[in-house]
């Protein structure tokens, strides 16, 4: 595309294009990009988000790790999982949350891995909403497979954590674009410290009138490839970090894994630990 319009400019201003050197230029930081990438995507970091609350004790601390897009399949298979379950079980949470797409494409390919089997050494409870590729295979077999697994998973319902955290998940906006799940399962919120797991991050000022305290969601990758965030930036309010809706705080997780090919150019792969304290 470029050398193309560098062929369409040279005509236009009657000068002699430079063919082989900009194909060769071109294509030598095309492979340095794409391999930068590649090791990006294989390599993801821990971003730390401070939480402070009135609903919890003064003397309340929990560490929780959140997680998002891990698309586990054929190439993110075993080996990958039980890295990720070392480096969760370093930060030694009190809990963990996945806000969906812990399946890439087909159910398959985590049985050939073994997948699961890795991620059972998780060694503290993980509590899951499904995301837009949780649906892809068989999603009451793959519910199964994960809660056989010891996952919790909520797919419109909600659990109740040392009685003072509520954590609820609710079903993918891809199968559901109302927000009657939320509304419906908000009459408790202020009665306890109140997560909502949503895939997509949609439905921010919603949980915020339904009185949720904080709002978790993946998907978006921020685009994955250069320059894609400019098309995620305008989908969503929040594509990527933290932001305040009224009284709710909102975080955007950029997924640990990846979907398609295994680069990822924009904001690196993440986990994100929360420190949830009293005030």
């Amino acid at each position: 595309i470029i050398h193309l319009l560098c062929l369409l400019f040279s005509k236009l201003g009657g000068w002699q294009l430079p063919s082989a050197k900009i194909s060769i230029i071109g294509l030598a930081f095309i492979c340095c990009f794409i391999t930068w990438g590649s090791w990006r995507a294989f390599h993801p970091t821990v971003r730390t988000e401070a939480l402070v609350t009135e609903k919890l004790p003064q003397n309340a601390h929990y560490k929780i790790v959140f997680l998002t897009d891990l698309h586990m399949g054929r190439i993110l298979g075993h080996d990958y999982a039980e890295r990720l379950a070392a480096r969760i079980n370093e930060q030694k949470p009190d809990f963990v949350v996945v806000s969906g797409d812990m399946l890439d494409e087909r159910i398959f390919y985590v049985e050939e891995e073994d997948t699961l089997s890795a991620l059972a050494q998780i060694k503290a409870p993980v509590y899951m909403a499904f995301g837009n590729h949780d649906y892809l295979d068989e999603p009451l077999r793959w519910q199964q497979m994960l809660t056989d697994k010891g996952f919790y998973i909520l797919r419109n319902t909600d659990t109740i954590i040392d009685n003072k955290i509520k954590i609820t998940g609710i079903d993918d906006y891809s199968k559901n674009r109302t927000n009657s799940q939320l509304i419906n399962l908000s009459s408790q919120n202020k009665d306890y410290y109140s997560i909502l797991l949503d895939h997509q991050p949609r439905r921010m000022d919603a949980a915020a009138d339904a009185g949720y305290d904080l709002y978790l969601a993946g998907h978006t990758h921020t685009g994955q490839l250069f320059p894609n965030r400019l098309v995620t930036k305008k989908m969503y309010k929040l594509d990527y970090g933290r932001t305040n809706f009224g009284n709710l705080t909102a975080i955007t997780n950029n997924g640990y894994g990846f979907w398609g090919p295994p680069v990822r150019t924009e904001v690196a792969p993440e986990m994100v630990v929360l420190e949830l304290r009293g005030k």
